[in-house]
This record gives structure tokens, C-alpha cells and sequence, in this order.
């Protein structure tokens, strides 16, 4: 009943205090989406930007062999990876907001998406300390609309670099929606291209930047 009302008016299902503001999980259209005040941070808009993505780089036709996912929110890009696209690569996910992990399995069917492991903590941190390399490495990291702190630094970018397979992808989500989040946008392009020999961009819902480093 609930998910058919939501196509008159949004119904929400749970309010919950995140480490940067309120998270509200409601639903939209037919579909239970989290939101931060500003911004969808999974299952909406979101959503679909991970949706074109993964069919600019055609992963259907070319599976990775394995994914890390920095910025896992609710769980959009794993339910994208085993739902709709059928991929069974192993995906180790990080996440600083335990509300937004607790959210994911409570109410986002997280926890039945096989070969995922979650790990809470801060993504830029943790990268340093991570050994393995992956086929695919995702960027998802804001505060509500602004990338996290640290996401446009060169030594991020290299960190990236250093766990990205030789022939692997890292594909980099960011928001520009006024001139400082335009700048930072562009460093954040800048430091790629210097560790990556080619970067490509896709313009998405209005505001986003998707980079494609390989």
C-alpha cells in the first residue's frame, strides 16, 4: 500500500540521525530511496548515475573480477551489480556512517546481496591501508551534497592508483553545483589525470561528474 500511495505523495519510513544530519528513508515513486537533506544518497538519483555508468563501461560485456566501493551508503551499487546487472565479482564496501550500514540492512535488503563484505570506517583513511588491488574501484564519498574532505588531494588520487589493477577502471562520482564544488570537481579531475593515463567524464543528472580513470 505504501509503495503504491508513494506515487501521489513521498511516504516516509524511517528518520535516523547520521554523522553529518538527519537520514530519512522514505518512498518515491514506487521505490524506497535514502535522502540526506540536500541530496538523494541512495536508490534515487543516485541510483541511476551508477546505473549509466556501469552501462557507458558495458560491465555486463566485461565483468570485473573484483570491486571496492568507497561510499556504500544504503547499498545502491551492490543491488545494481547483483540484481540488475547479475555479476557475482566479490565487493568489499566502506562506509563511515553506521546509520546509513544499519539503514542498508534493515530496510534495504542489504544483507541478502552474497559475496559483500562491509567495512564501517573512513574511506580515504582505510585506502592507505589496504594491500589488495581490485578490477574495479568506485568513488562515492560526500558530506549531504560536498565531496568528503580529502576526496580532491593528489594523495588520495595516487592511493587510488596504487589499488587499481594494471588494466582495472576507478570510476570517481562528484557533485558540482556552485563554483567551490565546480574547483573541486576539476582538482579532482586534475590529480586522476596525473596517476592515470586517461580520464574521460560523464555528465549526469544535471549536477554530476562521473570520472572514468584507467
Amino acid at each position: 500500500m505504501r509503495r503504491a500511495l508513494s506515487w501521489l505523495w513521498p511516504l516516509t519510513e524511517a528518520r535516523v540521525d547520521g554523522l553529518f544530519g538527519p537520514i530519512q528513508a522514505r518512498w518515491e515513486l514506487g521505490r524506497l530511496v535514502a535522502n540526506t537533506v540536500n541530496g538523494n544518497q541512495s536508490f534515487g538519483s543516485l541510483h541511476r548515475i551508477w546505473q549509466r555508468t556501469f552501462e557507458h563501461l558495458e560491465l555486463s560485456a566485461t565483468p570485473p573480477g573484483s570491486v571496492l566501493l568507497l561510499g556504500l551508503g544504503t547499498g545502491s551499487v551492490p543491488h545494481i551489480l547483483r540484481r540488475e546487472l547479475g555479476l557475482n565479482a566479490p565487493i568489499t564496501a566502506v562506509e563511515l556512517d553506521p546509520a546509513m550500514i544499519r539503514l542498508g540492512r534493515e530496510l534495504f535488503g542489504m544483507d541478502r546481496l552474497a559475496g559483500l563484505e562491509v567495512i564501517e570506517g573512513d574511506a580515504i583513511v582505510r585506502l592507505h591501508a589496504m594491500r589488495h588491488r581490485y578490477d574495479l574501484v568506485l568513488v562515492d564519498l560526500f558530506d549531504d551534497l560536498d565531496l568528503a574532505r580529502g576526496a580532491d588531494t593528489p594523495g588520495f588520487a595516487h592511493a587510488l592508483r596504487d589499488r587499481c589493477e594494471d588494466n582495472g577502471t576507478v570510476c570517481f562520482n562528484t557533485v558540482a553545483y556552485d563554483p567551490i564544488s565546480e574547483k573541486r570537481c576539476d582538482r579532482v579531475q586534475g590529480n586522476l589525470s596525473r596517476v592515470f593515463s586517461r580520464v574521460d567524464e560523464l555528465g549526469l543528472e544535471g549536477v554530476n561528474r562521473v570520472f572514468i580513470a584507467r
